[in-house]
This record gives structure tokens, C-alpha cells and sequence, in this order.
């Protein structure tokens, strides 16, 4: 049978692990904040370090060394939080019980300027249970739901999409959209090289402000993971439950049901140089012929699984990717990533623009304690994605889920330059961000794809050849940011923030722009970024 290796793979893994004697240290995951993280990059990212900056959500195991973790969180996030702890035995301190439950919500106000001026708020409130049993057992759920309203031109983003981005489905309400955002996991460590996450949530991989690979801009997602941590290897496993909801009647309580398999290996191959290795595979649960739900053969957890994808005939979707840094100093990092959706040599060699040669490519560089100036960062990004990456021939097999890409939010056809400077000292974090993106994009009543919208089949090209970036109706998109926050509260990570944004948008020569400032606090959970 040809599950035989897999499954006998699977075996003999969980009995070696029940085998072994349990680790001592918690590994809690760190929300997606970059309040949060690029500190922390700023404090470990250097010459000969084992951090393995690329591979997101960050561990509180892999990051308790930051000092200014240490000092702000006083070195464990989530036990400072709790409120309760209880022994199973009296006698013993081997198996404490620990429980916290926290208020979780935000509180925002701002405006807009322009032609559609107006005022919005942001609202949500909700609640963020952790627990730990042992020093094996790690326990995370938080549920928030929300009622907002937006800037113009985020509303028509969820109009069109019926999803507030990064967030979930979006129902009106008097106010404007009402959506929950929920996510949690269940972590189990039995020893310090293996972990095994089952949750709901995001994951991330590479180092850059964009992710080409997998990035943490689509809504949360049901997955299972296990993370191999293991000298200078760390290796993540990654299986998920997603939904298609494209033009599905009814969406979204009559979604689609698709699955991905991803591999993601990060190698520390050297004092200066780290390599990153990605690939993953997404395919319906059932078509036309076959209920398949989740394939076993992709159960496979050896890195690469294209040749088991040729093995069985298929037509799933495929991507593989590649993650390199460079550390020049303890200052200067530079950072690549290439993602191939598909290509030919040749047509690459004979420069004819061929639809199916589809492919990213990142550069970037990092500029930590920028003019010996301690706690400033500085980042440059470019990012280049040719047309009709991510996309299938079945829109439901596109590299996406809820109508969101899985990748970069602007989905692909396009240039991008991006520019990031972050300073924080103790409790207070800083960070300007501007982008310019320029993306060819189809016409509201075409049904012909240029390549931008990775939910249109790829079979509904205009031509086979000539085909470049910035195809189709221009658009060029800069926006700036200029955000401040200070943590009223590490037991419940809770800030006080305020935002000054622009947005200017050009779409086949007609412009609009609007300033929108905003003030408020709210619980640090996920990053909010509408520039795309």
C-alpha cells in the first residue's frame, strides 16, 4: 500500500518521543505583533547566534535570552498573567496546574479626510484563557469579537471580499461590520527538541516585512504542527484545514473544505549565513470525481513532496521556495527570499514572457542599532511577484484562503518597495513604515486576468506570451504610517496606541487620497496592516 512508509514513519516518531523524558521549560507562543518581535530580532539576530529569526510564531523558549524581553515581560509572558495555580498533588511540584483569564478587546477612534470623510471607530472585546500543566503542556485560547467601522476604501475592500482583512467574515451591522476574530492552540513539548501545536491561528515563514512564502496576512486557519528544533536545524511541519469561499453561494457557512501540507526547513549553515528550504501543496477536500478530504499521502513529513505529487498524477497546487541571509555584522543582515510556482527554463533563457514561468523574488536589507544608535532598526524591501503566481486553473486551488492570499496581500503581479524604521526603549515602540507598490490589476467588468487576483484561474489569460509585470489597468498604491504605542500592561499586553496613516492610490490615472489618524488602546494579538 502506498501510505505503508508514511504511516510506519509516523510510528515509530510517536513512540520515540512517549519514550522520552519530558523538558523543563515551557515553549508558549508569542502573538503576531511586531511591537513584540522586531525587538526581539534586534537583541538576537547576531554573529553565530542559533535564533532562527525566519519561523513565526516566536517561542518563548527561543527568545527568554532577549534582555529587553526580559525587562518589559520579566522574562515569561504568560506566567506573569496568571492568576491561579494549583498542584495535582500536594506533595509534588512535578505537574502544577496554571491558570490565567484576561480581558482581551480594543477601543479605537479616528477619521478620515478627503471625498468620503467621516469618522469610524474600532470595538471588540472578548477574553484570553492560558493555561500550562506541567512543564510539558501549554494551553492558549483567546476569542474577540468586534463591531467597526473603516476607512472608505478598507469598507470597499470588505464589500468586495465579505472579509475584513487579516480578521474574518464580515456581517453589516449599524456601525459598519461585525466579525469575530478567535485563535488558540494546545502545545505539547515532551522534550526540547520536538514540539507538537495543534490551534488555530497564523503562521509565518521568512524574514522580511513580506512574506513570498507564507505570511500572516490572511485570516486564522485550523493546523497542526510540529516544530524540530535540533543544533543548527529548525524544522517546521506544517498541516492545515482551510476554506474556499470564492463566488461560493452562500459562503461562508457553504465554503469549500481545502487542505495544504507545507515543510519549512531553516539551517544556521554557518556564523554568518542561514538558509531557508519551503515547500507546500494545496488541493480541494472533494471535486467533481472524489470526496478526498485530507490526503494521507501528503502525510509525508520528509522535505520535498513534489515528487510524491508527480507519484499520484496530481494537478494540486505546488509551490517551493527558498530563504537566504546573509550577516555582514551584528548591524548589517541581508535577506532574500525566491518562491517558483512554476516554470520552463528555456522560456526563462529565451526571454518570451511565457504566462507560466511564475515566480517571486525578495531582497532586503536590515540595519539593526542603526548609526550606533541602540534600539533603532532600519529595513529596505523589494518585492517582485509575476503575474498568475498563486493561481490555479480551479480558482478553489489558488494559494489563498477566505478570499485572502496566504502570501502577499496584494496577491502578485507587481513591484514593491518597502521602508521600515522602529526605536523602542522599555515600554514605549516607535515605527514609521512606507510603501510604494506598483501592480497591473483587471477592469471591474473583465473577466479577463491579468495575473493580479490569485482566485482567477490562470485559464482565463488574454495570451500565452509577452506576459510582464504591471500588466493590465495600472495602479500605483504608496501609503505611509507612523505609529506609537505604550504597553499599559505585559500581564495582559495591552497598549495605548496612536496612528497617523495616508493611503494614496492611482488607478488608470484617476487618484484618490485620505489622511486617517487614529487613537486607542487595544490587546497586542495580530498585526493590523491595510497597505496593499
Amino acid at each position: 500500500m502506498r501510505y505503508t512508509h508514511t504511516y510506519r514513519f509516523w510510528l515509530v516518531l510517536t513512540i520515540t518521543v512517549l519514550s522520552l523524558e519530558t523538558f523543563s521549560q515551557n515553549r508558549l507562543y508569542l502573538p503576531f505583533q511586531r511591537q513584540i518581535n522586531l525587538p526581539i530580532q534586534n537583541n538576537m539576530d547576531t554573529l553565530g547566534s542559533m535564533f532562527h529569526p525566519d519561523i513565526f510564531p516566536y517561542q518563548t523558549q527561543d527568545v527568554d535570552s532577549a534582555e529587553w524581553f526580559q525587562q518589559v515581560y520579566q522574562a515569561d509572558f504568560y506566567t506573569d498573567k496568571f492568576l491561579l495555580d494549583v498542584k495535582l498533588n500536594k506533595n509534588s511540584v512535578k505537574f502544577p496546574v496554571k491558570l490565567s483569564l484576561t480581558p482581551v478587546g480594543e477601543a479605537l477612534v479616528g477619521f478620515e479626510s478627503g471625498r468620503d470623510a467621516k469618522t469610524f471607530a474600532q470595538t471588540g472585546i472578548g477574553l484570553n484563557f492560558s493555561g500550562m500543566v506541567g512543564k510539558v503542556l501549554d494551553v492558549n485560547i483567546n476569542f474577540m469579537g468586534s463591531n467597526s467601522s473603516f476607512p472608505s476604501y478598507v469598507e470597499n475592500y470588505v464589500f468586495r471580499n465579505k472579509v475584513v482583512p487579516g480578521q474574518g467574515w464580515g456581517y453589516r451591522s449599524d456601525l459598519g461590520y461585525y466579525y469575530n476574530n478567535s485563535n488558540g492552540y494546545i502545545s505539547y513539548s515532551p522534550i526540547k527538541y520536538f514540539n507538537f501545536t495543534l490551534g488555530r491561528g497564523k503562521n509565518k515563514f521568512g524574514e522580511g516585512y513580506r512574506s513570498l512564502l507564507l505570511s500572516d496576512a490572511s485570516t486564522n486557519y485550523n493546523y497542526f504542527r510540529i516544530t524540530t528544533n535540533i543544533w543548527r536545524f529548525k524544522y517546521v511541519n506544517l498541516f492545515a484545514k482551510m476554506d474556499d469561499v470564492y463566488e461560493v453561494p452562500g459562503a461562508p457557512d457553504n465554503s469549500n473544505d481545502k487542505y495544504s501540507s507545507s515543510h519549512y526547513l531553516s539551517i544556521n549553515i554557518a556564523r554568518r549565513w542561514s538558509v531557508g528550504l519551503f515547500e507546500s501543496i494545496q488541493w480541494v477536500g472533494q471535486d467533481s470525481v472524489v470526496d478526498r478530504g485530507f490526503d494521507p499521502n501528503y502525510l509525508n513529513p520528509i522535505i520535498f513532496l513534489r515528487p510524491v505529487e508527480f507519484s499520484m498524477g496530481s494537478g494540486d497546487n505546488a509551490l517551493m521556495g527558498l530563504n537566504v541571509s546573509f550577516k555582514a555584522s551584528n548591524q548589517v543582515k541581508l535577506y532574500s527570499q525566491l518562491v517558483l510556482d512554476e516554470f520552463k527554463l528555456s522560456e526563462i533563457r529565451d526571454n518570451t514572457g511565457w504566462w507560466a514561468n511564475k515566480y517571486g523574488v525578495q531582497l532586503g536589507v536590515k540595519y539593526y542599532d542603526a548609526f550606533n544608535i541602540d534600539r533603532l532598526t532600519l529595513q529596505g524591501e523589494f518585492n517582485y511577484v509575476r503575474p498568475y503566481t498563486y493561481s490555479h486553473n480551479l480558482s478553489s486551488q489558488a494559494y489563498g484562503h477566505m478570499n485572502q492570499p496566504l502570501a502577499h496581500a496584494a496577491g502578485a503581479n507587481f513591484n514593491e518597495g518597502v521602508f521600515l524604521a522602529n526605536y523602542y526603549i522599555n515600554k514605549f515602540y516607535i515605527e514609521l513604515k512606507t510603501t510604494v507598490l506598483m501592480q497591473g490589476i483587471d477592469s471591474g467588468s473583465d473577466t479577463v486576468s491579468y495575473g493580479a487576483n490569485i482566485f482567477k484561474p490562470y485559464d482565463q489569460r488574454p495570451y500565452d506570451y509577452g506576459v510582464e509585470v504591471g500588466q493590465g489597468v495600472s495602479r500605483l498604491l504608496t501609503t505611509f504610517d507612523l505609529k506609537a504605542s505604550y504597553l499599559l500592561s505585559a500581564k495582559a499586553n495591552i497598549r495605548a496606541e496612536i496612528n497617523l496613516s495616508t493611503y494614496n492610490e492611482t488607478i488608470d490615472g484617476v487618484s484618490r487620497s485620505i489622511f486617517w489618524p487614529r487613537i486607542g488602546i487595544r490587546t497586542g494579538i495580530f498585526n493590523e496592516d491595510w497597505d496593499f
